[in-house]
């Protein structure tokens, strides 16, 4: 495991960027997100029900999928947060309650239905011809959406421990600085690492394993970029409610969505062109 600083050079090239541009349009990345957007919409409450029930087996604050749930604040348009929230409560009260219809199993099922379709997106951008069964690639996408989920919990848990330690280091403002500057670089770090996992585990064609490869973050930043921008502009300038009326939330939902999943495309698809170009020059580290 290691961090692949040499392939960070292609980003600098201006070929590199062409054909990544012809490699997005052939292998229609636009329609693709589109398709994967809609898999996370089916899959996104079930994930926090599943969520909720593996917090519900560690030793650590029972709350924390709440609080999750509104960090997303940070992210989504207020409208369809707030959609977002009514909906996830009443989910996960009534699971506190013992009404939950779902049950683990189901919920995890569903909530590993956006990697299931990530799987063909992949192997499509990496030029891999699926051989493995249905039961295999099935029982790949709910395995690593386990593993995807612990490394949020563990995001998660940084984020609100942090929050408890920088009110006791409050009276240092330098030494709050550094550990909030500590704190982002690693939550950063393990959401890449996510996202290198999905990388690594989903296509049928296998490479090397990257800790952290410019595609994953591109596709890291480019998600929380793209979301803060898209926030400010549904918040100030987007006209969803008049347009839309009531339906202007999960539009703006399902566009949040799409931008999310074109930017875990987009990392995808920089890796495997990063990975043709060091084929085509013979580059060892490829």
């Amino acid at each position: 495991m290691r961090i692949d600083l040499p392939a960070f050079r292609f980003l600098i090239r201006g070929r590199f960027w062409l054909r990544l541009w012809d490699e997005i349009n052939r292998d229609n990345c636009w329609g693709m997100a589109a398709q994967l957007s809609y898999y996370f919409l089916l899959a996104f409450f079930p994930f926090l029900l599943f969520l909720s029930a593996l917090i519900g087996f560690m030793p650590i604050r029972q709350d924390l999928v709440e609080n999750f749930i509104m960090e997303f604040g940070a992210f989504m348009p207020d409208r369809s947060f707030d959609m977002v929230h009514q909906i996830s409560t009443n989910l996960l009260q009534s699971k506190a309650q013992g009404a939950l219809t779902f049950g683990i199993l189901t919920a995890l099922w569903f909530a590993s239905l956006s990697l299931n379709g990530m799987i063909s997106l992949l192997n499509l951008a990496y030029q891999a011809e699926e051989h493995r069964s249905y039961f295999l690639t099935r029982s790949l996408a709910i395995m690593v959406t386990v593993i995807v989920s612990v490394f949020l919990v563990a995001s998660g848990v940084l984020l609100f421990f942090g929050d408890w330690v920088s009110q006791v280091l409050v009276n240092s403002p330098f030494t709050l600085l550094a550990y909030s500057f500590v704190r982002w670089i690693t939550i950063f770090v393990l959401l890449n690492v996510g996202i290198q996992i999905v990388y690594y585990a989903l296509p049928a064609k296998r490479f090397p394993w990257r800790l952290i490869s410019p595609g994953g973050v591109v596709a890291t930043t480019g998600w929380i970029i793209g979301s803060m921008l898209f926030r400010y502009w549904v918040n100030h300038f987007g006209n969803f409610q008049q347009l839309w009326g009531s339906l202007g939330a999960l539009i703006a939902l399902m566009i949040w969505f799409y931008i999310c999943s074109f930017c875990l495309l987009l990392g995808g698809e920089i890796d495997s062109e990063i990975f043709k170009m060091r084929r085509e020059i013979h580059d060892p580290n490829a």
